[in-house]
Protein backbone atom coordinates (compact mmCIF):
# COMPACT_ATOMS: atom_id res chain seq x y z
CA UNK A 1 0.00 0.00 0.00
CA UNK A 2 1.28 3.47 -0.86
CA UNK A 3 2.31 5.64 2.08
CA UNK A 4 0.33 8.85 2.57
CA UNK A 5 2.79 11.75 2.74
CA UNK A 6 2.38 15.40 3.71
CA UNK A 7 5.13 17.97 3.15
CA UNK A 8 5.27 21.09 5.34
CA UNK A 9 7.04 24.07 3.78
CA UNK A 10 6.99 22.22 0.49
CA UNK A 11 6.84 25.24 -1.79
CA UNK A 12 10.12 26.68 -0.49
CA UNK A 13 13.47 26.14 -2.20
CA UNK A 14 14.39 23.06 -0.16
CA UNK A 15 10.81 21.88 0.21
CA UNK A 16 10.42 21.62 -3.56
CA UNK A 17 13.31 19.15 -3.63
CA UNK A 18 11.35 16.98 -1.21
CA UNK A 19 8.23 17.21 -3.37
CA UNK A 20 10.23 16.10 -6.38
CA UNK A 21 11.81 13.17 -4.52
CA UNK A 22 8.51 11.92 -3.10
CA UNK A 23 6.81 12.27 -6.51
CA UNK A 24 9.46 9.96 -7.99
CA UNK A 25 8.54 7.14 -5.59
CA UNK A 26 5.89 4.63 -6.61
CA UNK A 27 5.35 3.61 -2.97
CA UNK A 28 4.35 7.10 -1.79
CA UNK A 29 1.41 9.39 -2.50
CA UNK A 30 1.51 13.03 -1.47
CA UNK A 31 -1.86 13.73 0.10
CA UNK A 32 -1.23 17.25 1.39
CA UNK A 33 0.98 20.30 1.03
CA UNK A 34 1.14 22.58 4.07
CA UNK A 35 2.55 26.04 3.34
CA UNK A 36 1.63 29.62 4.21
CA UNK A 37 2.52 31.06 0.82
CA UNK A 38 -0.75 30.57 -1.15
CA UNK A 39 0.54 31.31 -4.65
CA UNK A 40 3.62 29.13 -4.43
CA UNK A 41 1.63 26.45 -2.64
CA UNK A 42 -0.99 26.22 -5.38
CA UNK A 43 1.60 26.25 -8.16
CA UNK A 44 3.50 23.32 -6.60
CA UNK A 45 0.35 21.41 -5.65
CA UNK A 46 -1.00 21.67 -9.20
CA UNK A 47 2.30 20.57 -10.70
CA UNK A 48 2.50 17.44 -8.53
CA UNK A 49 -1.23 16.69 -8.42
CA UNK A 50 -1.57 17.24 -4.68
CA UNK A 51 -5.29 17.70 -4.04
CA UNK A 52 -5.22 19.06 -0.50
CA UNK A 53 -3.44 22.24 0.56
CA UNK A 54 -3.44 23.76 4.04
CA UNK A 55 -2.12 26.77 5.92
CA UNK A 56 -1.33 24.77 9.04
CA UNK A 57 -0.76 21.30 10.42
CA UNK A 58 -3.82 21.74 12.63
CA UNK A 59 -6.00 22.09 9.55
CA UNK A 60 -4.40 19.02 8.00
CA UNK A 61 -4.86 16.90 11.12
CA UNK A 62 -8.53 17.81 11.32
CA UNK A 63 -8.89 16.07 7.96
CA UNK A 64 -6.47 13.13 8.28
CA UNK A 65 -3.27 11.89 9.91
CA UNK A 66 -0.72 11.05 7.20
CA UNK A 67 1.68 8.14 7.53
CA UNK A 68 4.71 10.38 6.93
CA UNK A 69 5.26 14.11 7.39
CA UNK A 70 8.39 15.88 6.14
CA UNK A 71 9.01 19.34 7.61
CA UNK A 72 11.22 21.92 5.88
CA UNK A 73 10.91 25.19 7.81
CA UNK A 74 13.12 27.74 9.64
CA UNK A 75 14.78 26.41 12.79
CA UNK A 76 12.67 28.23 15.45
CA UNK A 77 9.44 26.85 13.96
CA UNK A 78 10.72 23.32 13.55
CA UNK A 79 10.36 21.82 17.08
CA UNK A 80 6.71 22.81 17.50
CA UNK A 81 5.73 21.19 14.22
CA UNK A 82 7.63 17.98 15.00
CA UNK A 83 5.93 17.80 18.41
CA UNK A 84 2.51 18.40 16.83
CA UNK A 85 3.11 15.46 14.50
CA UNK A 86 4.16 13.20 17.34
CA UNK A 87 1.16 14.19 19.48
CA UNK A 88 -1.18 13.59 16.52
CA UNK A 89 0.16 10.09 15.99
CA UNK A 90 2.18 10.51 12.80
CA UNK A 91 4.34 7.40 12.63
CA UNK A 92 7.33 8.81 10.69
CA UNK A 93 8.48 12.44 10.75
CA UNK A 94 11.49 14.13 9.18
CA UNK A 95 12.88 17.61 9.69
CA UNK A 96 15.84 19.69 8.60
CA UNK A 97 18.83 20.90 10.61
CA UNK A 98 19.61 22.14 13.19
CA UNK A 99 16.97 20.37 15.26
CA UNK A 100 16.37 23.37 17.59
CA UNK A 101 17.88 26.55 19.02
CA UNK A 102 17.77 25.54 22.69
CA UNK A 103 19.11 22.28 24.05
CA UNK A 104 16.16 21.65 26.38
CA UNK A 105 13.79 21.96 23.42
CA UNK A 106 15.81 19.37 21.49
CA UNK A 107 15.61 17.13 24.59
CA UNK A 108 11.82 17.48 24.62
CA UNK A 109 11.50 16.75 20.89
CA UNK A 110 13.51 13.53 21.22
CA UNK A 111 11.66 12.48 24.38
CA UNK A 112 8.15 13.09 23.08
CA UNK A 113 8.81 11.41 19.74
CA UNK A 114 10.20 8.37 21.57
CA UNK A 115 7.27 8.21 23.99
CA UNK A 116 4.69 8.54 21.20
CA UNK A 117 6.39 6.03 18.94
CA UNK A 118 7.00 8.62 16.23
CA UNK A 119 10.15 7.79 14.24
CA UNK A 120 12.06 11.09 13.90
CA UNK A 121 14.56 11.49 11.08
CA UNK A 122 16.64 14.65 11.08
CA UNK A 123 18.92 16.13 8.45
CA UNK A 124 20.59 14.17 5.68
CA UNK A 125 24.04 13.48 7.11
CA UNK A 126 24.64 9.96 5.80
CA UNK A 127 23.56 10.78 2.25
CA UNK A 128 25.61 13.92 1.63
CA UNK A 129 28.40 11.77 0.19
CA UNK A 130 27.71 8.76 -2.07
CA UNK A 131 28.40 5.37 -0.47
CA UNK A 132 29.09 6.83 2.97
CA UNK A 133 27.21 4.08 4.81
CA UNK A 134 28.83 1.30 2.76
CA UNK A 135 32.29 2.65 3.55
CA UNK A 136 31.49 2.95 7.26
CA UNK A 137 30.39 -0.70 7.24
CA UNK A 138 33.75 -1.54 5.64
CA UNK A 139 35.55 0.35 8.42
CA UNK A 140 33.46 -1.37 11.11
CA UNK A 141 34.36 -4.73 9.56
CA UNK A 142 37.95 -4.06 10.64
CA UNK A 143 39.48 -3.34 7.25
CA UNK A 144 41.75 -0.60 8.63
CA UNK A 145 42.03 -2.10 12.09
CA UNK A 146 40.89 -0.29 15.21
CA UNK A 147 40.09 3.36 14.56
CA UNK A 148 42.69 5.47 16.37
CA UNK A 149 41.84 8.97 15.17
CA UNK A 150 39.41 11.00 13.12
CA UNK A 151 39.44 14.51 11.72
CA UNK A 152 36.94 16.93 10.18
CA UNK A 153 39.71 17.83 7.79
CA UNK A 154 38.21 20.89 6.12
CA UNK A 155 37.41 22.38 9.51
CA UNK A 156 34.26 24.39 10.18
CA UNK A 157 34.48 27.43 7.91
CA UNK A 158 30.93 28.71 8.45
CA UNK A 159 28.71 27.25 11.22
CA UNK A 160 29.40 24.67 13.89
CA UNK A 161 25.69 24.14 14.69
CA UNK A 162 24.28 24.61 11.21
CA UNK A 163 26.57 23.56 8.39
CA UNK A 164 28.82 21.28 10.47
CA UNK A 165 26.18 19.27 12.32
CA UNK A 166 26.12 16.58 9.56
CA UNK A 167 29.88 16.16 10.02
CA UNK A 168 29.39 15.72 13.77
CA UNK A 169 26.68 13.13 13.14
CA UNK A 170 28.90 11.26 10.67
CA UNK A 171 31.77 11.20 13.16
CA UNK A 172 29.46 9.77 15.83
CA UNK A 173 28.34 7.02 13.46
CA UNK A 174 31.87 6.13 12.37
CA UNK A 175 33.07 5.89 15.97
CA UNK A 176 29.82 4.39 17.33
CA UNK A 177 30.50 6.35 20.51
CA UNK A 178 29.22 9.41 22.36
CA UNK A 179 31.18 12.63 22.85
CA UNK A 180 32.29 13.16 26.46
CA UNK A 181 34.26 16.43 26.22
CA UNK A 182 35.07 19.28 23.86
CA UNK A 183 37.63 22.06 23.50
CA UNK A 184 36.59 24.94 21.27
CA UNK A 185 38.12 27.95 19.57
CA UNK A 186 35.55 30.25 17.96
CA UNK A 187 36.30 32.29 14.85
CA UNK A 188 34.45 35.44 13.72
CA UNK A 189 31.18 34.88 11.89
CA UNK A 190 30.33 36.79 8.72
CA UNK A 191 29.94 40.52 9.28
CA UNK A 192 26.59 40.65 7.51
CA UNK A 193 24.98 38.05 9.79
CA UNK A 194 22.48 39.44 12.27
CA UNK A 195 21.09 37.74 15.37
CA UNK A 196 18.26 38.54 17.82
CA UNK A 197 19.14 41.45 20.09
CA UNK A 198 19.12 39.39 23.29
CA UNK A 199 21.71 36.86 22.14
CA UNK A 200 25.13 36.67 23.77
CA UNK A 201 28.28 36.24 21.65
CA UNK A 202 28.63 32.60 22.72
CA UNK A 203 25.06 31.96 21.55
CA UNK A 204 25.75 32.90 17.94
CA UNK A 205 26.68 30.26 15.42
CA UNK A 206 29.89 30.63 13.45
CA UNK A 207 33.19 29.03 12.40
CA UNK A 208 35.07 26.91 14.91
CA UNK A 209 38.08 24.71 15.43
CA UNK A 210 38.99 22.47 18.35
CA UNK A 211 38.81 18.89 19.59
CA UNK A 212 36.10 16.43 20.64
CA UNK A 213 36.79 13.47 22.91
CA UNK A 214 34.67 10.31 22.67
CA UNK A 215 33.86 7.63 25.23
CA UNK A 216 35.91 5.05 23.32
CA UNK A 217 39.05 7.16 23.76
CA UNK A 218 39.25 8.48 20.18
CA UNK A 219 39.71 12.23 19.71
CA UNK A 220 38.20 14.06 16.75
CA UNK A 221 40.42 16.91 15.58
CA UNK A 222 38.83 19.97 13.96
CA UNK A 223 41.61 22.11 12.46
CA UNK A 224 41.18 25.75 11.42
CA UNK A 225 39.25 25.97 8.11
CA UNK A 226 41.19 24.99 5.01
CA UNK A 227 40.52 24.07 1.40
CA UNK A 228 41.52 21.28 -0.98
CA UNK A 229 41.43 18.56 1.66
CA UNK A 230 39.13 15.64 2.44
CA UNK A 231 35.90 16.33 4.27
CA UNK A 232 36.56 13.60 6.87
CA UNK A 233 39.72 11.60 7.52
CA UNK A 234 39.65 8.35 9.48
CA UNK A 235 42.87 6.77 10.75
CA UNK A 236 43.18 3.16 11.84
CA UNK A 237 45.89 0.86 13.11
CA UNK A 238 46.25 -0.51 9.59
CA UNK A 239 45.04 2.09 7.14
CA UNK A 240 43.14 5.28 6.43
CA UNK A 241 39.92 6.44 4.82
CA UNK A 242 39.47 9.87 3.29
CA UNK A 243 35.88 10.92 2.60
CA UNK A 244 36.03 13.46 -0.20
CA UNK A 245 32.80 13.78 -2.10
CA UNK A 246 32.36 11.40 -5.01
CA UNK A 247 35.86 9.90 -4.82
CA UNK A 248 36.67 8.49 -1.36
CA UNK A 249 40.17 7.13 -0.85
CA UNK A 250 40.50 3.82 1.02
CA UNK A 251 44.02 2.82 2.03
CA UNK A 252 44.99 -0.43 3.71
CA UNK A 253 48.36 -1.00 5.32
CA UNK A 254 51.08 1.35 6.52
CA UNK A 255 54.33 2.61 5.06
CA UNK A 256 55.67 0.73 2.04
CA UNK A 257 52.90 -1.87 2.47
CA UNK A 258 50.10 0.66 2.03
CA UNK A 259 47.84 0.12 -0.95
CA UNK A 260 44.60 1.50 -2.31
CA UNK A 261 41.52 -0.60 -1.63
CA UNK A 262 38.67 -0.78 -4.13
CA UNK A 263 35.16 -1.85 -3.26
CA UNK A 264 33.28 -3.29 -6.21
CA UNK A 265 30.00 -2.48 -4.48
CA UNK A 266 30.66 1.28 -4.59
CA UNK A 267 28.74 2.86 -7.44
CA UNK A 268 30.03 6.02 -9.12
CA UNK A 269 27.16 8.50 -8.93
CA UNK A 270 27.98 11.81 -10.57
CA UNK A 271 24.28 12.72 -10.52
CA UNK A 272 24.04 12.04 -6.79
CA UNK A 273 21.67 14.10 -4.66
CA UNK A 274 21.17 13.32 -1.01
CA UNK A 275 17.44 13.99 -0.54
CA UNK A 276 16.15 10.81 -2.26
CA UNK A 277 18.40 8.71 -0.02
CA UNK A 278 17.26 10.56 3.07
CA UNK A 279 13.62 10.03 2.10
CA UNK A 280 14.30 6.32 1.60
CA UNK A 281 15.43 6.30 5.27
CA UNK A 282 12.12 7.89 6.35
CA UNK A 283 10.02 5.41 4.38
CA UNK A 284 11.97 2.44 5.76
CA UNK A 285 11.48 3.66 9.33
CA UNK A 286 7.72 3.81 8.70
CA UNK A 287 7.69 0.28 7.30
CA UNK A 288 9.87 -1.31 9.98
CA UNK A 289 9.18 0.81 13.05
CA UNK A 290 12.93 0.91 13.66
CA UNK A 291 14.87 4.00 14.69
CA UNK A 292 16.07 5.68 11.49
CA UNK A 293 19.65 6.55 10.70
CA UNK A 294 20.46 10.25 11.09
CA UNK A 295 17.78 10.70 13.72
CA UNK A 296 16.67 13.16 16.36
CA UNK A 297 19.10 11.85 18.96
CA UNK A 298 22.01 12.24 16.52
CA UNK A 299 21.18 15.87 15.86
CA UNK A 300 20.42 16.65 19.50
CA UNK A 301 23.93 15.39 20.30
CA UNK A 302 25.40 17.49 17.47
CA UNK A 303 23.61 20.57 18.83
CA UNK A 304 25.01 19.90 22.31
CA UNK A 305 28.56 19.58 20.96
CA UNK A 306 28.20 22.90 19.12
CA UNK A 307 26.89 24.67 22.23
CA UNK A 308 29.63 23.16 24.38
CA UNK A 309 32.37 24.25 21.97
CA UNK A 310 31.11 27.83 22.08
CA UNK A 311 31.04 27.60 25.89
CA UNK A 312 34.62 26.27 25.90
CA UNK A 313 35.74 29.23 23.82
CA UNK A 314 34.09 31.63 26.29
CA UNK A 315 35.93 29.91 29.16
CA UNK A 316 39.35 30.37 27.59
CA UNK A 317 39.22 27.17 25.53
CA UNK A 318 38.96 25.01 28.64
CA UNK A 319 37.75 21.44 28.29
CA UNK A 320 33.98 21.21 28.80
CA UNK A 321 32.50 17.88 29.89
CA UNK A 322 29.41 16.37 28.28
CA UNK A 323 26.54 16.06 28.78
CA UNK A 324 25.98 19.68 29.72
CA UNK A 325 24.20 20.26 33.02
CA UNK A 326 22.62 23.53 31.82
CA UNK A 327 19.99 22.36 29.35
CA UNK A 328 18.74 25.92 28.82
CA UNK A 329 21.88 26.65 26.77
CA UNK A 330 21.24 27.68 23.18
CA UNK A 331 22.87 28.60 19.90
CA UNK A 332 21.22 30.74 17.24
CA UNK A 333 21.78 29.77 13.60
CA UNK A 334 22.76 32.19 10.88
CA UNK A 335 19.93 34.30 9.39
CA UNK A 336 19.08 32.03 6.45
CA UNK A 337 18.40 29.08 8.74
CA UNK A 338 16.74 31.20 11.43
CA UNK A 339 14.36 33.19 9.23
CA UNK A 340 14.21 31.08 6.08
CA UNK A 341 15.76 32.32 2.88
CA UNK A 342 13.03 31.90 0.28
CA UNK A 343 12.51 35.10 -1.62
CA UNK A 344 14.42 37.22 0.92
CA UNK A 345 15.71 39.44 -1.85
CA UNK A 346 13.07 38.75 -4.51
CA UNK A 347 9.63 40.23 -5.05
CA UNK A 348 6.70 37.83 -5.28
CA UNK A 349 6.43 38.03 -9.08
CA UNK A 350 10.11 37.24 -9.59
CA UNK A 351 9.92 34.40 -7.06
CA UNK A 352 6.96 32.81 -8.86
CA UNK A 353 8.66 33.05 -12.25
CA UNK A 354 11.75 31.35 -10.82
CA UNK A 355 9.65 28.48 -9.45
CA UNK A 356 7.80 28.10 -12.74
CA UNK A 357 11.10 27.81 -14.61
CA UNK A 358 12.39 25.29 -12.09
CA UNK A 359 9.30 23.08 -12.32
CA UNK A 360 9.34 23.25 -16.10
CA UNK A 361 13.01 22.20 -16.13
CA UNK A 362 12.29 19.27 -13.83
CA UNK A 363 9.34 18.14 -15.97
CA UNK A 364 11.74 17.73 -18.91
CA UNK A 365 14.56 16.24 -16.85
Amino acid sequence: MRKRVAVVGGSGAWGRKYLRAYAARSDCRMVALVDRHPERRRLCADFYGIENVFDSLEALFEREIPDIVSIIVPVPVNPGLVLACAEAGVKAVSCEKPIAVQLSVADEVVRICTERGSMLSCGNAFWEMPNFLEIVDWIHAGNIGRVTGIEISRGVPHEIAGGACPDLVMVRHILDSEAVWVEGHALPHREDWTFPDDTLPEERDGPMHGRIGYANGVVCEIPPPREDVARLSVHGENGHVFFQGHQPALIQGKGHEARMAYLKSLAVREDWHYIPGAIERVVRSFETGQTPLSNGHDYRQALEIAIAMKLSDKQGHERVALPLSDRSARIFPEPYRYHGGDGMELDSHTDMRRIERELNRWSHG
